[in-house]
């Protein structure tokens, strides 16, 4: 025998059906963008906190050095340079990676032996070598890494690429931090210098003498 339906039930036809997933579909192309971007500004806050804790290490470390920050004619790469803030300004290399960088995704936090310090992919972070606390303090000291000449661009999978071509994080030589808007366009937007919006912030030698240098993390 067939079983009767419940008193006042209906089944959903296919076209109700389709709307309803129409309508569905709708709506999450509206909000996908919002979340995108809500994703992304998440992620930049974090990276600003922990590239301030690099800069906040260097500073004490600089204390502890006559007020400079580490410069060695060795360092090569901005990783060089970070080494020598372990283990007596830091203890977790955690800070270091940010998880959307070409070239510094991920660290496994091992600092012994000495030579397993920020190896090659655990670093996000370019410096800028030859500071220290006396310079000016807008200057920048610790920065995204750009493409290797001071730029940025909007391919996430390029070095120089990490937040899209939308903003650069920088600290300062007073370690005060900020995710700042980049300018010009293509492959070759750049972070604004603090005194001149039209010139390359990275462009260090241009406005800061010939010792200072921009060091970028180990690729």
């Amino acid at each position: 025998m067939n079983q009767s339906r419940k008193p006042g039930y209906r089944a959903f036809t296919l076209i109700e059906l389709l709307v309803v997933i129409g309508i569905i579909a709708i709506l999450l192309g509206v909000a996908m963008p919002g979340l995108t971007g809500a994703i992304l500004s998440g992620r930049i806050t974090q990276a600003t906190a922990h590239a301030r804790q690099v800069a906040l290490a260097l500073r004490m470390y600089a204390q502890d050095n006559d007020g400079a920050f580490p410069d060695k004619d060795t360092y090569q790469t901005s990783n060089d340079a970070f080494r020598e803030l372990f283990p007596e300004y830091l203890e977790t290399e955690a800070i270091f990676p940010v998880a959307s960088s070409p070239v510094g995704k991920k660290a496994d936090n091992a600092i012994e032996p000495a030579a397993r310090i920020l190896a090659r992919g655990e670093n996000h972070w370019a410096f800028v070598q030859g500071l220290s606390t006396t310079s000016n303090a807008s200057w920048p000291l610790v920065v995204d890494h750009s493409d290797g000449s001071g730029h940025f661009h909007a391919d996430p999978s390029q070095p120089g690429g990490t937040w899209r071509g939308t903003k650069a994080i920088v600290v300062r030589c007073d370690t005060s931090a900020a995710a700042l808007k980049l300018h010009g366009t293509g492959q070759k937007r750049y972070l604004p210098r603090y005194n001149d919006d039209r010139k390359n912030a990275l462009n260090v030698r241009d406005y800061m003498g010939d010792s200072p240098k921009l060091l970028e993390p180990a690729k």
